[in-house]
C-alpha cells in the first residue's frame, strides 16, 4: 500500500480541520483539531484511506455523521440516465474493451473524498471527450489477456455514479468471457460518496456481477487484511482483480495480488507519481 507522506498529511489536515460546523463551541473545535492532528501526525504504516476512516470516527463522535445519501442518489440517477448512451458509444468503438475502460476512468471524477465538489458540467465534458484518453498499450493488452483467461474476476468499486461506468465495463467483460465468475465489492458502511450495497442495487450492478459483496468496513478503499470474510475469500480465489479509484490504489498497491488499477488523477500526489496532467486517466497494474 502507499504509506502516508507529508503531502498526504498536509492534505488530510487541510480537508479535515475545516470540517468544523458553524457555531461549534471553541473548546470542542479545539479538541477535535487536536485529535485530528494527532491521528495524522502519528500515522506510520497505514495508507491514507485507513487514516481517513480514523478521522471520520472522530468527526462523527463530535459532530455526527455527514449525510451524502441525497447526493449519491442524484449522481446514481444522473449516470443511469446516460447508461444507454455509454453502451452505444462503447459498441461503436473500434475496441469496446478500451472504450469501456476510458468511461470507467472518467467516472472516477465523481469523488467527494478527493474533491470538495463535483462539477457536473465538467463531468459531462470529460464523458464527451473520453475517446481521446490515451491508454498504455502494453498494460491494456496484458489486461485483455488476463480477462480472457480468467475463471474468476473481482472488481473493487469506488464511488456512486461512477459504478454505472463500472457496470458498462463489466458488461463488456461478461461478453469477452461469459463463463468467468464475477464478484463486485462495495464499501461495508457509508463513507463520503463511496458506493455501498444500496448504491449497487440502485444502479443494478447485480445485473452484470454474479455476486455483489461489501468489504466489511468504512475505509474509503480496500485493505486486503481488513476485508470481510466473504470478500476476502473471493479475492483469494480470483485470477484477476480490478480496482477503481485513487483510494483503492493507495490501499492495495504493493499487496502482491494480480490487480489492474483504473482511476483518474485528481490530486497533486497522483499527478506527480504518474507524471501526467491533472484529471488524466490511468490504467496500470500491480505486476
Amino acid at each position: 500500500m502507499m504509506k502516508m507522506n507529508e503531502t498526504c498529511r498536509q492534505c488530510l489536515l487541510d480537508k479535515n480541520l475545516g470540517k468544523v460546523p458553524a457555531g461549534t463551541d471553541a473548546a470542542a473545535a479545539a479538541q477535535y483539531a487536536e485529535k485530528v492532528c494527532r491521528i495524522v501526525m502519528e500515522s506510520g504504516e497505514e495508507s491514507a484511506p485507513e487514516i481517513v476512516e480514523m478521522i471520520d470516527r472522530v468527526h462523527d463522535a463530535f459532530f455526527g455523521a455527514e449525510d451524502f445519501s441525497d447526493l449519491k442518489y442524484h449522481f446514481n440517477a444522473l449516470m443511469l440516465s446516460l447508461e444507454q448512451r455509454l453502451h452505444e458509444k462503447v459498441g461503436e468503438a473500434t475496441d469496446a474493451f478500451a472504450g469501456a475502460i476510458r468511461y470507467a476512468m472518467v467516472g472516477n471524477f465523481i469523488d467527494f473524498g478527493a474533491m470538495d465538489s463535483v462539477d457536473e458540467g465538467k463531468l459531462l465534458t470529460f464523458l464527451d471527450s473520453a475517446e481521446e484518453i490515451e491508454i498504455d498499450a502494453e498494460v491494456l493488452e496484458a489486461f485483455r489477456k488476463q480477462i480472457l483467461d480468467a475463471k474468476s474476476i473481482v472488481y473493487f468499486t469506488d464511488n456512486c455514479g461512477e459504478i454505472v461506468c463500472d457496470k458498462v465495463l463489466l458488461s463488456v467483460i461478461r461478453t469477452m468471457n461469459p463463463t468467468a465468475q464475477v464478484t463486485a465489492i462495495v464499501r461495508g458502511a457509508p463513507v463520503f460518496n463511496d458506493a455501498t450495497m444500496a448504491d449497487a442495487l440502485q444502479i443494478g450492478l447485480q445485473e452484470v456481477a454474479d455476486e455483489v459483496l461489501d468489504n466489511g468496513s468504512a475505509i474509503p478503499g480496500n485493505v486486503a487484511e481488513k476485508l470481510s470474510g466473504a470478500a476476502k475469500a473471493a479475492v483469494e480465489q480470483a485470477d484477476v482483480l480490478i480496482a477503481k479509484g485513487q483510494g483503492n490504489y493507495e490501499s492495495l498497491s504493493g499487496c502482491g495480488l494480480n490487480i489492474f488499477y483504473i482511476f483518474m488523477c485528481k490530486c497533486r500526489l497522483f499527478v506527480e507519481r504518474f507524471d501526467v496532467p491533472l484529471y488524466s486517466g490511468i490504467l496500470t497494474s500491480e505486476r
